[in-house]
């Protein structure tokens, strides 16, 4: 038997070759373009990501200076109490 659906095996060789190479292209495009996306998204995000670590800086800072007032309410109620 030298050929297969009509084709022979070098034709068969041929045609399974191109579509390797277009399987490859197309998974190289893929994956080049998400991390082109992905950079993009990086990049575009950088802004609010750096307003976010602020504002949870922030936030931080606030919750240090309620903690501390709160002990300051704490030992003046002692000394009224005394």
């Amino acid at each position: 038997m030298h050929s297969l659906l009509g084709y022979s095996w070098a034709e068969i060789a041929s045609i399974l070759a191109v579509i390797s190479v277009l399987f490859s292209g197309t998974y190289w495009l893929i994956r080049h373009g998400a991390k082109v996306l992905n950079n993009a998204i990086t990049a575009g995000t950088y802004p609010l990501r750096q307003q976010s670590q602020k504002l949870t800086n922030t936030i931080k800072r606030l919750n240090k200076n309620f903690e501390e007032e709160h002990e300051k309410l704490q030992r003046l109620e002692q000394e009224v109490e005394q």
